[in-house]
């Protein structure tokens, strides 16, 4: 039970650096800090699942750097892709996109990331692991199960209130979607394919009863959608700012709008 009880400790332990390392590396570009995280606090699981991974398939080869490295690019690639594949299907969002780096896979993994993912491997196996080791084997064996248990309940508490956040955003893009379809279906004859172009549409009506129906029926909606922006809630925002090329499989064009709004700290439709 005790092998048990490290095995999970390590889990932790690379979600942690993969954390780290994620946060660091996209926040520096940006000039903020950027929780990268899946989850809301301070841990990337898959890197973690990678970690142990690595360790317990790519032990063999550990002598053989070149293999290693070459086995540690397809192994955590195939995990990344795999992972962003569940993902989408499980929340209908592509967390993030590749698809503008040269030699990508539907987006999923990019060869730059890999080949970094790469180093990791080598670096993890030869040195960080090693000294992982060393230090949890230090830690007294009836203190390891209390610690290990700590930060079980946390995944368990995180996870529940992610997926809670998810699905409540998810529900919040369904409403913004909807009340834009619902706008277009009203005003399908303005021959206008673009939201940004309705109000110059409705401008350049000249029967007055028409344009004060598209008008009014246009401010409910902008009412609709404002109320709809405030109710996005710190957890919901911290994710598009954790993930900014989310695309939203069922609502992506009300997702962009939050987005933009987010960014820009403005409204998520602009008016003129």
């Amino acid at each position: 039970m005790e092998n048990f009880w490290i095995l999970f400790l390590s889990f932790t332990v690379y979600s942690f650096l993969g954390w780290l390392t994620e946060s660091i590396f996209c926040s520096i570009p940006v000039g903020k800090f950027i929780n990268r995280g899946f989850l809301n606090g301070p841990f990337c699981p898959i890197y973690g699942v990678g970690g142990i991974a690595v360790i317990y398939i790519l032990t063999p080869v550990k002598d053989n750097i070149l293999l290693l490295y070459i086995a540690g690019v397809f192994l955590t690639s195939t995990l990344e892709y795999l992972t962003g594949f569940a993902l989408e299907g499980i929340f209908h969002t592509k967390y993030w996109d590749y698809s503008e780096h040269r030699y990508n896979i539907q987006g999923r993994v990019c060869l730059q990331n890999s080949l970094l993912f790469g180093v990791m491997c080598v670096v993890g196996m030869l040195y960080v692991h090693p000294l992982l080791m060393r230090m949890l084997q230090k830690i007294p064996s009836d203190i390891l199960p209390c610690i290990a248990c700590l930060f079980i309940l946390y995944f368990f508490c995180d996870t529940t209130l992610t997926v809670f956040t998810i699905l409540r955003f998810n529900g919040k893009l369904d409403e913004i979607q909807q009340a834009i379809d619902e706008f277009r279906e009203k005003a399908s004859d303005l021959k206008t394919e673009k939201f940004e172009n309705i109000q110059t549409a409705i401008g350049s009506l000249i029967d007055e009863d028409r344009k004060a129906f598209y008008l009014k029926t246009l401010n409910e909606l902008y009412e609709k959608m404002d109320k709809l922006e405030t109710e996005i809630k710190f957890f919901q925002r911290r994710f598009i700012q954790a993930f900014p090329t989310m695309k939203s499989l069922r609502n992506n064009e009300s997702l962009q709008r939050v987005k933009e709004a987010i960014q820009n700290k403005t409204r998520i439709i602009k008016r003129k």
